[in-house]
């Protein structure tokens, strides 16, 4: 290679690092906003689910990461999204789910339910860490002989939502009628 490749290779090289650095830049400004002021780019089928009369009481919880989840929750091989949200009065954390069917459910912040959803105070639910079980993972959790592992329930209509915690794991299942949580095994 002669020195004027070279020279076009370095020159190239040193112009994607600059767009990366600028591109990175640009993207932590906007993390550095006002979280009411971040552009969120998500499905349609959540925007569909936020202007839901269910969803007039919380907004997206944009501090969770990712804040949606997407999989197949009730087993009818559509596509469900699990949002993170925050309660616009009480600021509690919860989850709107957006059935592919059309269905709004709304777990925790600003929709108690009697009895409660969770065994969480105030059905303030949000695992820093949370992520979408197929059901053969979900049931891989029975062999596991710990008392910090959720007693997985008994059909499994579709995949879980694992909320995962430094000491334990909880899960959020359809059980054909509702959203059910189920936490350490007794």
């Amino acid at each position: 290679m002669r020195y004027s490749d070279t020279g076009r290779c370095m020159q190239k090289l040193v112009g994607r690092v600059l767009l990366f650095v600028f591109l990175g830049f640009a993207a932590s400004g906007l993390r550095g906003a006002d979280e009411h002021d971040q552009i969120l780019i998500h499905p349609d089928r959540i925007d569909q689910c936020m202007k839901s009369k269910l969803a007039s009481s919380v907004e997206i919880n944009a501090t969770t990461n990712p804040y949606y989840l997407r999989g197949d929750f009730d087993g009818d091989g559509k596509a469900d999204y699990a949002v993170s949200v925050r309660g616009r009065t009480t600021k509690r954390n919860g989850l709107l789910i957006c059935a592919g069917n059309g269905r709004t459910f709304a777990l925790g912040a600003d929709q108690p339910l009697k009895p409660p959803f969770s065994d969480m105070p105030n059905d303030n639910f949000i695992a820093p860490n949370w992520m979408v079980y197929s059901t053969a993972e979900t049931r891989a959790l029975a062999v596991f002989k710990g008392i910090n592992v959720p007693a997985v329930p008994a059909r499994l209509l579709g995949e879980t939502i694992a909320m995962i915690w430094e000491d334990g794991i909880a899960l959020i299942y359809w059980d054909g009628r509702a959203f059910r949580w189920t936490a350490q095994k007794q």
